[in-house]
């Protein structure tokens, strides 16, 4: 028990989900330790490296004319383990004290930081970028699975904490003598406001640093690639993804397709 006076009601942690949304609420982050296993890592981390290899035959240009180099997108398309990782029951609970029961997946990524290259990630941003104002509770959340040793040597992300509370970009001072570096092992989960000043920073050691982001939206934010018409289908009637892969959020096509799924909606009451 602290020491206290004048202070008439005090928020009491009986969890360690409480204790982790509310890291998320107040300084706008907080880490969750040791989601994945070794044996897990040793699976993913080759399989993000065939995947990206695999996207960029399938697409004519060069992807650092785009900033797209060592990005891997929508993963959860070529291999089922980017969907077994969305499953977790802890992390889904967090994700539904701090964006309530209706939320969606925005963007899976998986990002691949390599020794002294700079990687665009390294600015300044918000994962929903250009948006300068701020709402009472989170709209959209980061889930970071570290999927490698994360610190300065590494190229850890850099966070701004309670940037999330604010509208505008501070001082390049404030920033400088501010911005935290997020330390995290292997298997570790950073979990964030979307609205949280961060980035990547270079990596200077002898390794390829991996890192899967997750954003999840509440459904009034489009997808950053339309997942249920990519996945054709697949995991459309899972009773844990159907929601989360946007399937229950499509937007109709025409007026009778949206009173049916009124009707249906109705129906299942």
């Amino acid at each position: 028990m602290i020491k206290q006076y004048g202070i008439s009601e005090m928020k009491s942690i009986n969890s360690e989900e409480e204790k982790h949304t509310e890291n998320v609420f107040l300084r706008g982050f907080t880490i969750v330790p040791n989601i994945l296993n070794e044996h897990e890592l040793q699976s993913i981390n080759p399989l993000i490296e065939k995947i990206y290899i695999q996207q960029k035959k399938e697409f004519d240009h060069s992807l650092d004319d785009i900033n797209e180099a060592d990005v891997v997108r929508a993963p959860i398309a070529y291999h089922e383990i980017f969907a077994k990782i969305i499953e977790n029951e802890f992390i889904l609970s967090l994700l539904k004290k701090l964006l309530g029961n209706a939320f969606i997946l925005h963007l899976q990524n998986a990002i691949i930081n390599r020794p002294s290259k700079e990687h665009y990630q390294t600015s300044w941003h918000r994962d929903i970028p250009y948006q300068e104002y701020t709402v009472s509770k989170p709209i959209s959340v980061n889930v970071f699975y570290c999927l490698s040793p994360f610190n300065e040597t590494t190229g850890a992300t850099k966070i701004l904490p309670y940037s999330h509370l604010r509208e505008h970009f501070p001082s390049i001072e404030f920033t400088e003598e501010n911005g935290v570096t997020v330390h995290a092992n292997a298997g570790d989960v950073v979990i964030f406001d979307s609205w949280l000043y961060h980035r990547a920073s270079v990596n200077i050691s002898n390794i390829v640093r991996y890192g899967l982001n997750h954003v999840y939206t509440v459904p009034i934010f489009k997808q950053q690639i339309d997942l249920p018409r990519f996945l054709n289908g697949k995991y459309s009637d899972h009773p844990v993804l159907k929601d989360i892969l946007g399937y229950t959020f499509q937007i109709p096509s025409n007026v009778s397709e949206y009173r049916k799924n009124r009707l249906n909606k109705i129906n299942k009451k």
